[in-house]
C-alpha cells in the first residue's frame, strides 16, 4: 500500500468496500436464482479485481498527492537514474515513512513511487539497488502474476466451495508473494549490480531491524524478512519459509 494520510487511506478503504459490495449486490439481484447468484458474484468479483489492479495507478495519485519539489532531491534522483539506466517512471513524493512501491499491471503503466523518509535515509547505492528491484517487479510482471493468481482463487472457491481451499489458496498466495520478492532481488542485482542490491538490503535492514523470532512467522507474511532475502541474495537459495 502506497504510504499516505490516515484520512485518504479510510476514503480509499470505504471506497473499495462500497464498490466491492455494490458489484456483489447487484449481482446477486440479477441472477434468477441462488446457483446463478453465486456465478454471477464470482464473476463480478474478477471484474472487481481487475478494476481494483488497473487502477492502482490512479489510485496511487489520491493517495501521494505531494510531489516533492525540492530541487536538491530532485536533483539527486536525476543524477542516480541517469547511473542506473532505462528505469520505470519514479515518482517522489512527501511523506516520513520509509516505503518504495510499484503500480501498474503491464511494464507500460508501472510507475515507482518513493518516499522521502526512505529517500533521505539511503546512500546512493542503496537506493539504486532499490531501484532495481522495484524495475524488476514491472518488468517481470509480478503485479499481474498476483492478478491471475487472485482470479484463479476467486474461480477456485466457487468451483470448491470449502474452506480449506481458502486457506490452502491463501497459504500459497503468501507464499507467491514470498516468492517474487526474492525473484525481485535476484532481478535487483542483475539491473543495478549484485553490490548496490546488497546495499539496499542492508541499509533497509538497519532501518527496519527483525528479531530473530519474526523468521517463525514467515508463513503468515507476504514476505520474507530482511535477513532471509540477504542470504537468498548471498546463497542464490531462497527460502519461502
Amino acid at each position: 500500500m502506497i504510504p499516505t494520510t490516515w484520512f485518504r487511506r479510510l476514503v480509499f478503504f470505504l471506497f473499495v468496500m462500497e464498490v466491492g459490495g455494490g458489484v456483489l449486490w447487484a449481482a446477486a439481484k440479477l441472477a434468477p436464482d441462488q446457483g446463478h447468484a453465486n456465478l454471477l458474484q464470482t464473476v463480478g468479483s474478477l471484474v472487481f479485481l481487475f478494476g481494483f489492479y488497473a487502477g492502482m495507478p490512479l489510485v496511487a495519485r489520491y493517495l501521494a498527492p505531494q510531489p516533492c519539489t525540492d530541487p536538491a532531491r530532485q536533483t539527486r534522483l536525476a543524477s542516480l537514474l541517469q547511473r542506473y539506466g532505462s528505469s520505470c517512471p519514479v515518482f517522489l513524493y512527501e511523506h516520513p515513512d520509509k516505503e518504495a512501491n510499484t503500480v501498474g499491471l503491464w511494464p507500460s503503466q508501472s510507475r515507482i513511487y518513493i518516499t522521502t523518509g526512505l529517500f533521505d535515509r539511503m546512500s546512493d547505492e542503496g537506493l539504486i539497488g532499490i531501484l532495481g528491484h522495484e524495475n524488476t517487479h514491472a518488468r517481470e510482471r509480478h503485479i499481474l502474476v498476483g492478478f491471475v493468481y487472485a482470479c484463479i482463487f476467486a474461480l477456485g472457491s466457487y468451483a470448491s466451495d470449502s474452506r480449506t481451499f481458502f486457506v490452502v489458496g491463501f497459504l500459497l498466495f503468501l507464499g507467491l508473494r514470498r516468492y517474487m520478492e526474492y525473484r525481485a532481488d535476484a532481478g535487483g542485482a542483475l539491473l543495478a549490480g549484485p553490490a548496490s542490491m546488497s546495499t539496499g538490503l542492508r541499509e533497509l535492514a538497519i532501518l527496519y531491524p527483525s528479531a530473530a523470532w519474526h523468521r517463525w512467522l514467515t508463513i503468515i507474511m507476504a514476505y520474507p524478512t530482511l535477513p532471509m532475502r540477504l542470504r537468498a541474495l548471498e546463497t542464490k537459495r531462497p527460502a519461502l519459509l
